[in-house]
């Protein structure tokens, strides 16, 4: 479990190149050998930390120990999922600066690598995607302005908390821009994270503007993932167009949700972020697809040779599901390709009291339902890629055992060795955030939080001492569990 108090103040695809005729003077096997092993050293490169000790001690709340770890094994490739675990951990062991700073260096290298090397492309079309830079998905580089926020309402610099969701919303105007059917995945969390940072600091109209993106974020949500509009988001708006005269505007959101509960004198809010379990994982997935005696997808052209690769490669995709008689098939082709399965925590809620009060937590976020939508968007791609990848290794080794049975076996040990699903990912996201939003008296109290199982039922409780409450500000508290 983790908790955090803060009290605020008032407020495309390329063909390897053909040997020439000087690489043919080179004694065979001896250039393959040469050529398989610098490229094994590349791929053999990339290693990187064990996340499984980072997560043994994400769990047992020992977040020292996860940053010592996380610091006494940089990986030699792979940085940007390495950053992303540091920021997150670093912000679980109160070291807000620390964990701001690998989130920065977070988004400059995401950044770097959105234009994708040459180099590295045509490489991982000989051994793996592994080798390619990883860029971070969309929810993942959104995700890491929500941290950083955070991070900056902790250290009690509102003003910086409130340029991250501004970040945040052009990071999502860029990807709407770029990408016309983007499905917004992280957006109306960050614009109802947003309203409730601007209401901190008494920006009346910049959060009456992010809870109706919010609104709006909620409605797509609820169509893709089921996930309901927040009823407080329609008070809010309700109590915000009032604050600023808007009077049809008000009328409008009173009779879609209603009358908002009167806030009692010398009050001020509790906000608990609550977030559950972990992201689920991405693991390797063999799929065999079969090449049959009659295709012909060789040329002497290498241009027309590259053309028929690609067309190929989608006919072979195309055969999944289809079944073939044994007669038919020359050779099976093995891909490695990556696949998610689901990983829901056995605490899915929670609710917090003081005294008489009490208040069920709302799901925000749904991380699960967004990773494998994604990826389910991107499966097509990643897959036609990675056949390629196995028509080119397949070539070669048709190549390299005409040319002699020692290259040929060579070629096919490196095809096998070099066959491997690019699984990186930010691992130690929460599962599913929940948000509480909790009227209560100034002064300090004792907040009991119940956690609740898939069927809504308390499973355990857990008691935060001497919370602190302002008249008229806001208090917000961050907790994490991992069952």
């Amino acid at each position: 479990m983790h908790a955090t108090q803060f009290s605020n103040h008032t407020a495309l695809f390329q063909l390897p190149i053909r040997p020439s005729v000087n690489d043919a003077l080179t004694p065979m096997p001896f250039r393959w050998l040469l050529s398989l092993t610098l490229l094994l050293c590349l791929l053999n490169g990339c290693g990187t930390y064990n996340m499984e000790e980072v997560r043994l001690a994400f769990e047992d709340g020992n977040f020292e120990g996860a940053l010592a770890y996380l610091d006494e094994n940089p990986p030699k490739k792979s940085k940007l999922p390495y950053l992303f675990e540091r920021g997150l951990v670093a912000q679980y062991a109160n070291r807000f600066e620390e964990s701001n700073r690998a989130f920065e260096n977070a988004e400059i290298t995401a950044e770097d690598l959105y234009t994708k090397s040459i180099s590295r492309e045509v490489v991982s079309l000989l051994t793996s995607d592994t080798v390619r830079s990883y860029p971070g998905t969309r929810y993942e580089r959104l995700l890491v302005h929500y941290y950083r926020a955070f991070n900056y309402i902790y250290l009690n610099l509102p003003d910086e908390a409130l340029v991250e969701c501004r970040r945040a919303g052009r990071l999502l105007q860029y990807y709407a821009d770029e990408d016309a059917t983007y499905n917004f995945a992280g957006a109306a969390f960050i614009a109802y994270l947003s309203g409730i940072l601007y209401e901190w600091t008494g920006d009346w109209n910049d959060a009456y503007i992010a809870y109706r993106q919010a609104e709006a974020g909620y409605q797509r949500y609820t169509e893709q993932f089921g996930i309901p509009l927040p009823e407080d988001i329609g008070y809010a708006l309700v109590r915000l167009a009032r604050l600023l005269d808007f009077e049809e505007e008000a009328l409008r959101y009173a009779q879609l949700y209603g009358e908002p509960r009167p806030r009692p004198p010398r009050s001020g809010e509790l906000i608990l972020i609550y977030e559950s379990g972990f992201v689920p994982q991405k693991v390797e997935k063999n799929v065999f697809l079969p090449i049959l005696k009659t295709d012909r997808f060789e040329d002497d052209d290498e241009e027309e040779e590259k053309k028929k690769m690609r067309r190929f490669a989608d006919q072979v995709v195309k055969r999944r599901h289809h079944h073939y008689k044994e007669i038919e098939v020359e050779y099976l082709l093995r891909v490695a390709i990556p696949a998610y399965t689901s990983n829901r925590p056995q605490l899915a809620g929670v609710e917090a009291r003081v005294e008489d009060i009490q208040v069920p937590g709302v799901l925000v976020e749904d991380i699960e339902e967004i990773a494998i939508a994604t990826f389910a968007s991107e499966q097509g791609t990643i897959l036609l890629r990675t056949v390629v990848r196995g028509l080119v290794k397949y070539l070669a080794f048709r190549r390299a055992n005409k040319e002699g049975e020692l290259a040929g076996r060579l070629v096919n040990l490196f095809n096998v060795a070099t066959e491997r699903a690019d699984t990186r990912s930010w691992e130690t996201l929460p599962n599913q955030i929940f948000l509480v939003r909790m009227r209560l008296p100034a002064g300090t109290h004792d907040v009991t939080l119940s956690f609740l199982n898939g069927e809504n039922q308390p499973v355990r409780t857990e008691t935060l001492h001497d919370v602190s409450i302002r008249a008229n500000g806001m208090t917000f508290l961050n907790y994490r569990t991992f069952e």
